[in-house]
């Protein structure tokens, strides 16, 4: 017996016995690996169909979220009524049309007079030429549908400029300007959502108290700075009427604001007094949900989205 222990035959036999027990063992661990695996990948199910589910409900409830606030900036909207829209309208009349009692106004000295007739001129040259009839059926954007024309344009950069050549300051680059322009439409698109946008009788009544204000005072640098410009009282009054439109827009919207607006009581009673005056606040949620299109006219101008503030 002790020779067959000692033999090649029960080495053979121990090495076949340890390979079947080290692949009953590895069959073994195998299964249990699987049976791990499978437990594991039940419990990542199970995780991931609650989070699943979680997230699911949040998108419930973040669209119901947004369905209130939609509600809420509608009803806002048509709160409104037409009482509510005239006096409105009313408060923006009062503020900026008056009675001017003339024979109080006192004009300046010569040297004054001459110093102002010389900035109105070159106003009036930088805008001949460019701030046209013609040019105002021109339109190089639109800002929500509002058009801003080729007049628009030359006017607000060829002011621009000049008060910058007045107070010796740095010139103000074309993206500054157009968003300036940019701001004004985007009020415009708000008033007329609000039905503030300024009714004909408006306009027409802010016109003739313009009209009547250049008569009376007949004032020296208004005829300098026409003449230089090239164009007659009433074609002043023609090609300023978008921009008169767009102040009594801004106006509106602002003593809306002060009535309707979230601001704290205190600090309403501010645009009543100066309605164009509206905070930062107001104005840049709207300009970075506005949608901006250049024309290719526009294009030919200079003007394209590198100019977009974002």
């Amino acid at each position: 017996m002790e020779d067959f222990f000692n033999s090649s035959l029960w080495n053979t036999l121990v090495l076949v016995i340890l390979g079947i027990l080290a692949f009953i063992t590895k069959e073994i661990v195998k299964a249990a690996v699987i049976q791990f695996q499978i437990q594991g990948w039940r419990e990542r199910m199970r995780r991931n169909t609650i989070l699943i589910g979680l997230l699911f409900m949040l998108t419930l409830l973040t669209a119901c979220s947004n369905t209130q606030e939609s509600n809420k900036a509608e009803e806002i909207n048509q709160k409104l009524t037409q009482a509510q829209i005239n006096e409105i309208i009313t408060a923006t009349n009062e503020s900026l049309i008056q009675e001017i009692d003339f024979s109080q106004i006192t004009k300046p000295d010569p040297e004054q007079q001459a110093e102002v007739n010389e900035k109105m001129r070159k106003l009036g040259e930088k805008l001949k030429g460019q701030v046209t009839i013609e040019n105002t059926n021109i339109v190089v954007a639109q800002v929500n549908g509002e058009p801003i024309t080729a007049s628009d344009w030359y006017f607000e950069k060829a002011s621009e400029t000049q008060k910058a050549e007045n107070k010796k300051k740095r010139i103000p680059p074309d993206k500054e300007i157009l968003n300036n322009l940019i701001q004004d439409k985007v009020i415009n698109s708000e008033a007329r959502k609000l039905g503030l946008y300024p009714p004909e009788e408006q306009l027409e009544a802010y016109l003739a108290d313009q009209r009547n204000y250049m008569e009376k005072l007949q004032l020296e640098e208004i005829k300098v700075f026409l003449k230089a410009w090239g164009v007659s009282e009433e074609e002043y009054l023609l090609l300023m009427r978008d921009r008169f439109t767009s102040s009594l827009a801004k106006a509106n919207w602002g003593n809306y604001l002060d009535k309707y607006g979230d601001a704290p009581e205190a600090e309403h009673g501010y645009v009543a007094k100066s309605p164009l005056r509206i905070g930062d606040d107001k104005i840049k949620p709207l300009l970075a949900e506005a949608k901006v299109e250049v024309s290719s006219e526009g294009r030919q101008l200079g003007l394209d989205d590198t100019l977009m503030e974002p």
